[in-house]
């Protein structure tokens, strides 16, 4: 599995390629936990992962609860395939917020902030 981190309208984005499973949640350990302090909202890009285990479910889980206690928000992108049907049976969809692109988010995040007064 392969990451690529980079900040996208004040927002971290995550995005991960490849297996999402006990084999490979250890290279995302480090940053998950430094995401999870640094004040900002975060958007995880599965888009290109395959498949995703209960070790990759447990660290996205980890990352959206310490988000929330901080005060910022988790959303997903791209989820399809197994992962998609794996985060759906395990009504993760229902809590975490899913997009089906990152400019399906931003377009849904500016109507919502342009409707804020």
């Amino acid at each position: 599995m392969s990451f690529v981190s980079y900040v996208c309208n004040e927002d971290q984005v995550i995005s991960l390629s490849g297996d999402f499973d006990v084999s490979s949640v250890g290279s995302v350990r480090n940053l998950f936990e430094d995401l999870a302090v640094n004040g900002s909202d975060v958007i995880v890009d599965l888009s290109e992962v395959r498949f995703i285990d209960s070790s990759g479910i447990g660290a996205l889980v980890f990352l959206y609860k310490r988000l929330v206690a901080q005060q910022h928000q988790m959303v997903l992108i791209g989820v399809q395939g197994q992962p998609k049907e794996l985060l759906d049976i395990l009504k993760i969809t229902n809590t975490i917020p899913v997009f089906e692109s990152l400019s399906n988010y931003l377009s849904d995040k500016n109507s919502s902030a342009a409707v804020v007064h």
